[in-house]
């Protein structure tokens, strides 16, 4: 998963994303670093969550109050209910699509309503369709004014809160690595045949617990500086860019069983 720079907007997003060009996007990519986000802002966030699911309405509901301050959370059902509530200042919305039928058609009309509503907002685009690994539709929802976008299939709740904070921040978070096809075909390649070692498993695991580096030290019994060298060497495996978009790829790559494995293994 890879975050542009908070000085890009989602219309350079998609420039970007109509010319692959690698070199054109490492200059562009972030650290979005779990460790120097630790903290959303210096006051609780107004986040609006429309789901029209009750469960994983609920489940994100406890799942935000992981986030620091606590941020005031606002459930609506529907587009139409959240419109009621224009006026109250949100200072985010997050927008839960489970639609499989014309995924892509259905968020961007969707996105496009909310965006009418809520026009300063920043809106962050969840989806479990099949659809939502497809570069078209995070094309899409970008251009019609989504800041983010997450594929709930392959994301977990530490790197959805560093995209949250880094949103909130004037960021644009997609998961480049989807997009750009031929990258990730060759990122893949690498990655299978570059094995972590146990003691790099053993960081990657704190890692995906968006834990700072200090932490991972202190738990792990080693230097932070150890735990650095570490990181750098699973970013280097795993062929990203940044703390987050290792963790992501690394749970994509190899799975819990693949981890668990290679530590029964004592790969090195």
């Amino acid at each position: 998963m890879t975050a542009l720079s908070n000085t890009a907007d989602a219309s350079h997003l998609i420039q970007i994303l109509r010319h692959p060009d690698e070199e054109v996007i490492r200059a562009a990519e972030a650290e979005l670093d779990t460790s120097t986000l630790e903290v959303v802002g210096a006051r609780a966030l107004n986040i609006g969550l429309i789901d029209c699911h009750k469960l994983s309405q609920e489940c994100l509901i406890k799942a935000f109050e992981g986030l620091e301050p606590r941020p005031v959370i606002v459930p609506f059902e529907t587009i139409p209910e959240s419109n009621t509530e224009a006026g109250i200042g949100l200072d985010l919305i997050v927008y839960y699509s489970h639609s499989n039928d014309s995924a892509e058609r259905t968020i961007v009309g969707d996105v496009t309503l909310i965006r009418q509503v809520f026009k300063t907002a920043p809106v962050i685009v969840l989806s479990d369709a099949e659809d939502a690994e497809h570069p078209n539709t995070i094309r899409s929802a970008l251009k019609n004014g989504a800041q983010g976008f997450i594929p709930t299939r392959t994301t977990g709740i530490p790197i959805t809160f560093a995209a949250i904070r880094f949103i909130v921040a004037g960021g644009v978070f997609a998961p480049l690595d989807l997009l750009l096809t031929k990258r990730s075909d060759r990122v893949i390649e690498t990655a299978h045949q570059s094995r972590l070692t146990p003691r790099q498993l053993a960081v990657l695991n704190h890692l995906q617990q968006g834990k700072a580096n200090k932490i991972i030290a202190h738990e792990l019994g080693m230097s932070e500086s150890t735990v650095k060298v570490h990181v750098r060497n699973i970013m280097r495996k795993t062929g990203a860019t940044n703390r987050t978009e290792a963790a992501f790829k690394a749970q994509k790559l190899w799975g819990n069983g693949g981890m668990a494995n290679m530590m029964s293994a004592g790969a090195y």
